[in-house]
């Protein structure tokens, strides 16, 4: 589909008219391309030869950036910044922030742990922060949010980067976290259209099939594109997905090279004029179809703007030359795609592109503040879903005897049963590895068996069925334990994890706390003491405990 040239908001861009007549058309079609970096690479290293040779010879439009640290990276970007002729669209694949790509930087929760958070606020308080960040190492481009509805259990690839099962609450976290970054300089993509949540099947692997019908993906899984959309999301990635409904000709076509798809549905129906991106094109929920640079052309022809990591950037482009020659595609379309790109590079501020210091870089990066807001969020988070007789806040224990156990990969206390340590007088604090045997596990049921409260704290789990990092031995356990003892669960792992015991009914209290780091142990421990209040609600269902269930206390006890 062609804009007109009334359509097209770049149309009087000073910037992006010189660069458009100073660009020949094989320039243009290079402006299409994104391609990777490690932030690892050094200078003389065979993988940065060939992007450099990439960026001279064909014009690649940008460069989406993985592992490394914050000044190797900075160091990255300005020499490739520098080497090319047209400023570059630098990407980060950061959902979380640059600690999901990079070392030495401030850690964000995962956007299971955002879901639970009923101020919306504080969700666009991450995005800026994220935003500053970014820019700060060079990256202009944040490929996220995910905005895929979490419907699936069995879902291994999305999990805990969804903001949970909720449409409404995923397209309200989703549409506060783009706005605080948008605002704030740096563009995002909403992901993976048309809706990865309901599958079980990896699409870096294989291509995942979606059978929901269409009336039923425009009232869900579409509707936290809809709302991003409403508000000008910046771009919208598209997934490898197969989805029987939206391919008319019956053809078991991917998502992102489908035109049934993208120009037809995220198009014309959705009314989407931003950027469009495919998901890495080197997936092999893609790749696996055509060989060369076929698959680049593909995505062009059904109305992608950009080529996210195509198996080979110089076959890629060559590929869509030699279309070009042969009149399969338009240069009037490429050139419409190529001012769309370069207008998004304008208002990423790219026509005032100047190099990055690496000065103080890593004090910028780690600011108090980023360290309060990663607090403030466990605070809005962390999740009370059962009380018997209002047990949490944990208060006149002076008579009782506890003990917390901390089951966790390396079975060794934490900052959870350190700060319950400073609440409880003569606290016991047990410890015992999440691979223990049966017979380990039974060995410490005996040794609790005089105690009149137990604080057990799930460590070292991970957020992905189908075990979330349970064993059977510590099922048993705990179910044991839980049908004999006022127990107190407190998982730091994803609630879907509560699905692997039996006895939850016969807990005394349970808590999710979502993530195993410092500062959800320290915030989780003060909420059981009561020196903070339970905020936070589950943003998915599990057993008979509902999706926006959350207890909520009160303050008991001074800091």
């Amino acid at each position: 589909m062609v804009l007109l040239p009334e359509e097209d908001t770049s149309a009087h861009n000073p910037w992006v008219d010189s660069l458009m007549a100073a660009m020949t058309p094989d320039e243009r079609i290079g402006q299409l391309i994104m391609l990777e970096l490690s932030g690892k690479v050094k200078p003389g290293d065979a993988i940065l030869n060939k992007l450099e040779r990439d960026i001279d010879s064909c014009h690649i439009g940008g460069v989406i950036m993985f592992y490394g640290g914050p000044a190797r990276q900075v160091a990255l970007v300005n020499r490739i910044q520098a080497r090319s002729k047209v400023p570059l669209m630098i990407a980060q694949d950061g959902e979380w922030g640059l600690s999901m790509r990079l070392d030495s930087v401030p850690s964000f929760p995962r956007n299971l742990a955002l879901g639970a958070i009923s101020d919306d606020g504080i969700i666009y308080e991450l995005g800026a922060e994220i935003s500053r960040e970014c820019r700060r190492v060079g990256v202009n481009m944040d490929f996220m949010p995910s905005v895929d509805i979490y419907d699936n259990p069995a879902n291994t690839v999305i999990a805990n980067r969804s903001f949970g099962s909720n449409p409404k609450n995923v397209a309200r976290k989703g549409c506060a976290i783009m706005l605080g970054m948008k605002q704030n300089g740096v563009f995002t993509t909403a992901k993976h259209f048309p809706g990865h949540g309901n599958t079980d099947v990896d699409s870096h692997e294989a291509l995942p099939v979606i059978n929901n019908t269409k009336a039923r993906l425009d009232t869900f899984e579409l509707y936290p594109f809809k709302h991003l959309i409403k508000y000008d999301a910046p771009g919208v990635m598209v997934g490898h997905l197969f989805v029987p409904a939206l391919e008319k000709n019956g053809g078991k076509v991917p998502s992102s090279i489908s035109k049934n798809v993208i120009d037809g549905l995220l198009k014309t129906e959705l009314g989407y004029k931003g950027l469009v991106f495919t998901d890495a094109l080197a997936m092999k929920g893609v790749s696996g179809s055509f060989e060369g640079g076929e698959v680049a052309v593909r995505a062009f022809e059904a109305g992608v703007d950009m080529l996210l990591m195509p198996p080979d950037g110089r076959k890629a482009f060559n590929a869509l030359v030699a279309a070009r020659n042969s009149g399969r595609i338009s240069q009037a379309e490429i050139d419409c795609r190529c001012r769309k790109i370069l207008m998004a590079k304008f208002e990423m501020g790219l026509s005032v592109y100047q190099p990055i210091s690496t000065e103080n870089i890593y004090a910028e990066l780690n600011t108090d503040y980023a360290a309060a807001l990663e607090r403030k969020i466990f605070e809005n988070a962390v999740t009370l879903v059962a009380n018997k007789n209002n047990l949490l806040p944990l208060k006149a224990m002076e008579r009782k005897k506890i003990a917390t156990v901390a089951i966790g990969k390396d079975a060794s206390n934490t900052e959870f049963e350190g700060v319950i340590g400073q609440y409880v007088d003569s606290l016991s604090k047990f410890t015992i590895s999440k691979a223990a045997n049966e017979a380990a596990f039974n060995a410490l049921a005996t040794k609790l068996a005089d105690y009149d409260v137990v604080v057990i704290a799930f460590h070292g789990g991970h957020a992905y069925p189908t075990s979330f990092g349970t064993t059977s031995a510590m099922i048993k356990f705990v179910d044991n334990l839980a049908a004999t003892k006022t127990v107190v669960f407190d998982v730091f792992n994803s609630p879907l994890c509560l699905s692997k015991f039996s006895n939850l009914d016969k807990m005394a209290a349970i808590v999710v706390s979502y993530e195993d780091g410092k500062t959800a142990r320290e915030v989780s421990a003060r909420m059981v003491m009561g020196g903070l209040p339970f905020l936070g609600r589950l943003p998915v269902g599990v057993g008979t405990f509902a999706e926006g269930k959350g207890i909520i206390t009160k303050t008991i006890t001074l800091e």
